[in-house]
């Protein structure tokens, strides 16, 4: 009698292993890429801001730029900047309004979101992009955001 494992056994033994490591590699969360960060730090943002002007009493908004974005409270008839408020994207991730309102200012002096102290915000579709995908958020009237790819 022979001692020892034929080919066929030890072929079945690999197949078992292989399958058990996809299955854990499966469960596994994957690693938020840049542009998921950036989501996630733009969403935490509108709540974050849509919580101020309602505990504060104070409008706020957040108006895009073409490298970031920053909030801005009404003061003295006009939009100011908060504090420490603005952030800049990482040079590859873009972000911006889906499609612009009818007869928008051509000279934007408005803020592209804006929060009032009732807790309703201007509802509006963003487009966040970088080199690798595209995401649509959707800001809903109670400040909500729902992402789409």
């Amino acid at each position: 009698m022979q001692s020892g494992m034929s080919l066929i056994e030890v072929l079945v033994a690999l197949f078992i292993l292989a399958m058990a490591s996809a299955a854990i590699m499966m469960t596994l969360p994957r690693q938020p890429s840049g542009l998921d960060r950036e989501i996630a730090r733009l969403e935490g943002t509108i709540d974050r801001l849509a919580g101020q002007a309602i505990a504060s009493g104070e409008v706020h908004a957040l108006r895009l730029t073409r490298t970031g974005y920053v909030a801005e409270a009404w003061r003295n008839e006009g939009w100011s900047p908060l504090n420490r408020s603005a952030h800049t994207l990482p040079q590859s991730v873009q972000v911006s309004v889906a499609e612009k309102p009818r007869g928008s200012e051509p000279a934007k002096t408005w803020p592209d979101i804006v929060m009032d102290t009732t807790g309703i915000v201007t509802a509006r579709n963003l487009v966040i992009r970088d080199g690798a995908g595209e995401y649509r958020l959707a800001v809903a009237s109670d400040g909500a955001v729902s992402v789409e790819r």
